[in-house]
C-alpha cells in the first residue's frame, strides 16, 4: 500500500498525473481491450472528477463504470452517475468516454445488480477492473458496502442490491466487496479531518472490522491520497 499526503490542490495535481501515467501504462503493455475505471461518488468525486477531466489521455480507449450508486434518477442530485455526468462527460464532449451507468433506478434491485454483473462480464470480458476510485465514509464504508451488513457476504456476483443502507437513500446497487478486491489497481481518495480517525485506524490496528480494513490489507495494488496527516505505528 502506498499512502500520498499533500494539500487538496496538490493532490488534484497529482490524481491528474497518476491518471496519466496509469493510462500510459497500460497503452505501452498493449491493452487487449479499453481500460475499465469504476468511479464512486459523494464528497470525494468534486476532487477527482475534476482532476481526471484535466488528464490528456485517449479516452476512447477507456470504459467508466460505478463502484455504486442511489435507487434515484441519473438527474438526480444524490446520483453517482448525475455528478460524474455533470463535472466530467458533458465537459469532455464529444471526447467523453464510454460509460455504463449502474441501473439503480430500476424497480427490482435484485434485478438490476444482474444485468450489471452482466454488463461487467461483457465489456471486461469476464476480467477485472483496471481501477477503482474510491471516497471512504467515516463509518469505513467504501462503495455502499457497509460495515457490518449483510451485502458484504455476496459472493456470486460482480454487483449486489442494497435495499437497508444505514445511510439514506437505503436503496442502492454496490459492486462486491469481492470484486473490489480483485481490481488491478484502487485509489483511496480521503479528504477532511472527519475521516481521519477511521483511515488511522484502519492503517493502525490488525483487526478487519470496516469494508475500509479489508480493501487496506487485503487490496492487490493500493493508493491512499489524503490531505490527512497520518501517524504511522
Amino acid at each position: 500500500m502506498e499512502l500520498v499526503h499533500a494539500p487538496v490542490a496538490e493532490l488534484k495535481n497529482l490524481l491528474t498525473e497518476s491518471f496519466e501515467e496509469f493510462a500510459k501504462d497500460q497503452a505501452a503493455h498493449g491493452a487487449q481491450r479499453a481500460l475499465g475505471c469504476a468511479l464512486s461518488g459523494g464528497g470525494t468525486a468534486l476532487i477527482f472528477l475534476p482532476a481526471l477531466r484535466a488528464a490528456k489521455v485517449d479516452w476512447s480507449k477507456i470504459t467508466l463504470f460505478w463502484t455504486d450508486e442511489r435507487a434515484v434518477p441519473a438527474d438526480d442530485a444524490e446520483s453517482n452517475y448525475g455528478i460524474a455526468d455533470r463535472m466530467l462527460l458533458s465537459p469532455l464532449g464529444a471526447k467523453a468516454p464510454r460509460a455504463f451507468r449502474m441501473p439503480a433506478n430500476l424497480p427490482n434491485l435484485a434485478e438490476a445488480a444482474v444485468t450489471y454483473d452482466d454488463v461487467l462480464a461483457s465489456e471486461l470480458r469476464g476480467g477485472v477492473l483496471d481501477l477503482a476510485l474510491l471516497g471512504v465514509g467515516e463509518d469505513g464504508h467504501v462503495a455502499s458496502l457497509f460495515p457490518g451488513h449483510p451485502a458484504l457476504l455476496e459472493n456470486d456476483l460482480r454487483t449486489v442490491a442494497v435495499e437497508d443502507s444505514p445511510k439514506p437513500p437505503k436503496r442502492r446497487l454496490s459492486l462486491t466487496l469481492r470484486y473490489l478486491l480483485q481490481t488491478r489497481k484502487i485509489w483511496v481518495v480521503v479528504m477532511g479531518s472527519r475521516k481521519l480517525p477511521v483511515l488511522q485506524a484502519a492503517l493502525s490496528k490488525t483487526q478487519r472490522s470496516t469494508p475500509l480494513d479489508v480493501l487496506l490489507h487485503q487490496a492487490k495494488d493500493l493508493t491512499v491520497f489524503t490531505d490527512q496527516v497520518i501517524r504511522r505505528r
